[in-house]
């Protein structure tokens, strides 16, 4: 799958570098993986290589969602017809 520039920021309160990062991970995660719950794994497993744990990851079509996270951790991005959520709680 070719996600392209095509990862759009639809909410964060992470610093700019490391949402920079996020985008990174999320394109090759989907680059790499057709399912979802694939995807998430990688996503997941990568940022807690990259920094540390515990980060929780929800990839899917449609959902809504309410968690509580850690400051500056939280990102939402649309890639495609992925939507991904990232954050870090514990």
């Amino acid at each position: 799958m070719n996600v392209g520039d095509r990862i759009e920021v639809k909410e964060t309160d992470m610093k700019p570098n490391m949402v920079t990062q996020a985008m990174d991970i999320v394109r090759d995660g989907i680059q790499k993986h057709s399912q979802d719950k694939d995807i998430a794994s990688f996503v997941k497993d990568t940022f807690e290589q990259r920094f540390g744990p515990t980060w929780h990851c929800v990839v899917g079509r449609s959902f809504g969602s309410r968690v509580s996270y850690e400051l500056e951790t939280f990102v939402l991005l649309k890639a495609n017809q992925h939507t991904v959520l990232v954050f870090k709680c514990g």
